[in-house]
């Protein structure tokens, strides 16, 4: 977070004043500034080395060369706005891999086969309450 904007994040508790050094969750505005952000860390390789969509960083090359040339690129920008990433989370070297909801191959872009079972089996539902529930339940929402 810009330190100017810290300001912008104060509250107050019986404890004290407060204010976040860091994006916290349930602001409404956090996923759009959080995508501005890594729009301008990453805008010097987009659509040439990488695609970007909040934290889903996905690359794409013809070659082992390439791709490990692209990715370091993409680790020097990230370093150089000290921004980290979780290894738990990543996935490298991944010849078909789902992005967005999306299987990405040589072929081509094509919806995630399990996403599209998900709807294809989904049961008609008779009330709201079963509307809500149904999709919480089948991970579409």
């Amino acid at each position: 977070m810009d330190p100017s904007d810290i300001d912008k994040t104060a509250f107050s508790t019986k404890e004290g004043h407060w204010a976040y050094k860091r994006m916290p969750f349930g602001l409404k505005t956090a996923p759009a500034t959080f995508q501005k952000m890594m729009n301008n860390v990453l805008s010097d390789l987009t659509g040439t080395r990488c695609y970007v969509f909040l934290d889903d960083i996905v690359l794409y090359a013809n070659s082992l060369v390439h791709h490990d040339r692209k990715l370091r690129d993409v680790f020097k920008s990230l370093r150089k706005h000290n921004l980290k990433l979780q290894p738990d989370k990543c996935e490298f070297l991944r010849k078909d891999p789902i992005y967005l909801g999306h299987k990405i191959s040589e072929h081509g872009v094509e919806p995630d086969a399990r996403k599209v079972e998900v709807i294809k089996n989904f049961p008609t539902p008779k009330t709201t309450k079963t509307i809500k529930e149904l999709s919480w339940s089948s991970g579409i929402l």
